[in-house]
Parts: C-alpha cells; structure tokens; sequence
C-alpha cells in the first residue's frame, strides 16, 4: 500500500497540515520539524501526488527551457546545470530543441503555454520571437533570458560580457606578436555576435592594429561555417597569421581547414576560441579559448528563475553579467620572440 501523508504525520508526531505545508516549501515550519519530515518522507519513499499538490500550491513544478542547437555542446552544459538545481528543488525540465528556427519557437511557446510551466529559460531566440513571447507570456509565467537580443532588458537577464570577452581575446594575440589578425563572427543577427565583433575591432582600434575587412567572416556557430570561413579566408592573397573563432564549434572547422590546406597550428596559423568546451582538450594541438562555465550558466538561470516563480514581481528585472576568462594552451604560436 502507497504511503500517505497521514501516515508521515503519524510517523513524524506532526498534523497533517504541517506535512503539507512542507510537501508545498512553505515558510512557517521550523527548521527542525521541516529537516525531520523530510528525513521521514525520504525513509518512507513518500511520493507526493503531483496534481493535488498543483492544486494547493497553484504550480505545476515545471520549467521550459527554450534552446536553439542540442549539437553545440554549450547547450548540453547548460541544460545540465538548470536540470540539476530544479531536481534538486523538486522541479521538473521540459526541453525544446528550436534548430535555429523562428517557427519552431513559435511552437515552443504553445507547447510551454499548453504544460502551463511556471517559468521559462530562453536563449538566443529570435528577436522578434523573444518580443511575441514577452508580450503573450508577461502575465502567465516569468521568463529568464540567456544572450539577450533585446538592447532593453525587459525579463531577468544572464548575458555573457562578450565586448570584453572578445578584447581579452583579441589582445592575448597582439600581446603574442599577431598584427594581422582575423575574425569568424557568428549571426549578425544575433546581440552576442555583434558585441564579439565589436569587441575585436575596439581592442585593434586600441593597439593600433590595422583591421583587414577580407579576414572577418560571418559563420553561424557550427562547425560547417568555420570550415568554409577559414576556407575563404585561406584563399586570400594575403593571409592572416591568427584567427579569432567566436565560438570552439567553428574554431574545430577552422582546424580542419587548415590542415586540409597542408598547414600547421600555430606555426602557419594561429587559432583562439570562445566557450572552451570540452573538446578543446582533445584536439592537437590543445585549442586556446575564453572560458565560460556554461553548467554555472544553467545553475545560475535556475536560481533566477525560481526566485521570479516565488515573487512574481515585475520590478527592476536582474541582470547578471558574466566575464569569461583566458585558458592559454597550444594553438597559438608567440612571434614576438622571433
């Protein structure tokens, strides 16, 4: 026979009402009672009943999370995180895989709207996607954004400092003697790929290093794109001696470009990218990049968003920024002790 939640209160020397007002994290309950009913309903194997809880609480301990591309590792990593911290809050994760594509968003919404989530996590949506969803949602479920496309913050926000992020990048190549440096931007579309972009062309503004508009190219965080950028950036008739990939994924095409093109990492070309993910370990040589602990990147939206699920105000949204930093391996060559 299943266990109730009498049969916890029993156990427990409590009244059922104190039962469910832990089952339903409420804050009146002491510490020590709270501690004790939880190690009590652990010992039993009490599982509470989902609907009659939703009822009571008015939630359905589900959270959407809004992704454009499973293939890019970064989004795995951040999954990981968010899922973690719900498990661990008694929450479950609902995951739509959008490929980049506006309509499925839009299909994402309907799906989060029909599960009535209590919140969602959303990264790197379609701008004008983002703005129907804001619009359609703001009175149904909080949102937390990841790489906001918006220039004005309208949901809680987490957005990656890739103006910097790109400058520490750019200046680690000069630092190593590169002048003539190139660039593979992702959509331009897309907040993050424009602030990256301006980040490369300040930091040579800044030191007086010539920007060469034949050495930028626009990829779109695959590793396909790098591999045809770093093509056609190879088939200039001047080359670059360093290229800056604005993510790991099209800094592997880079890779594989290059050696196609009977070229080595670094002594012909230099290569450093962003995210570094987990294969950037695994590759020969070693790739440079900009680290960014995308598990923390989910944890951290989790964290955001539970608090806007338990106080659904609207005031002064967050806005977190996060500072990637440099990982220094071995794909890029020092020239300035030549």
């Amino acid at each position: 026979m299943a266990v109730t939640i009498k049969d916890i209160a029993r156990r427990a020397n409590v009244s059922i009402t104190t039962v469910s007002r832990v089952i339903n994290d409420k804050h009146d309950v002491s510490k020590e009672t709270k501690e004790n009913i939880k190690k009590i309903i652990k010992e039993m194997g009490y599982r509470p009943n989902e609907v009659a809880r939703g009822l009571v609480t008015k939630k359905t301990y589900i959270i959407g999370l809004l992704i454009p591309d499973l293939r890019n590792p970064f989004y795995p990593e951040m999954a990981t995180g968010l899922d973690d911290l719900a498990r661990r809050e008694g929450y479950s994760v609902i995951y739509y895989n959008t490929r980049k594509n506006a309509k499925e968003e839009q299909k994402a919404i309907e799906l989060f709207k029909k599960k009535q989530v209590d919140g969602v996590v959303i990264s790197m949506c379609n701008k004008t996607v983002r703005k129907k969803f804001k619009k359609r949602n703001e009175d149904e479920f909080p949102i937390i954004e990841i790489a906001s496309n918006l220039r004005r913050i309208v949901n809680p926000t987490i957005n990656i400092d890739n103006v910097g992020s790109a400058c520490k990048a750019t200046r680690y190549l000069i630092r190593n003697g590169h002048s003539k440096i190139g660039h593979i931007i992702g959509k331009r579309n897309t907040q993050p790929a424009r602030h990256t972009l301006f980040g490369f062309k300040k930091c040579l503004k800044k030191n007086n290093v010539k920007l060469n508009k034949d050495w930028i190219k626009q990829g779109d965080y695959s590793k396909e794109s790098g591999y045809k950028k770093m093509k056609e950036i190879l088939k200039e008739d001047e080359k670059p001696t360093a290229v800056f990939a604005a993510n790991d994924l099209m800094a592997l095409g880079c890779y594989k470009a290059i050696h196609e093109m009977g070229l080595k990492i670094p002594d012909d070309i230099s290569i450093i990218g962003h995210d570094d993910i987990e294969y950037s370990t695994y590759i020969i040589p070693t790739l440079t990049s900009m680290y960014l602990s995308m598990y923390e990147l989910g944890k951290k939206s989790g964290e955001m968003l539970l608090r806007k699920i338990n106080d659904n105000s609207n005031d002064n949204p967050e806005n977190i920024i996060i500072e990637p930093k440099l990982i220094e391996r071995e794909s890029v060559k020092n020239l300035s002790t030549l």
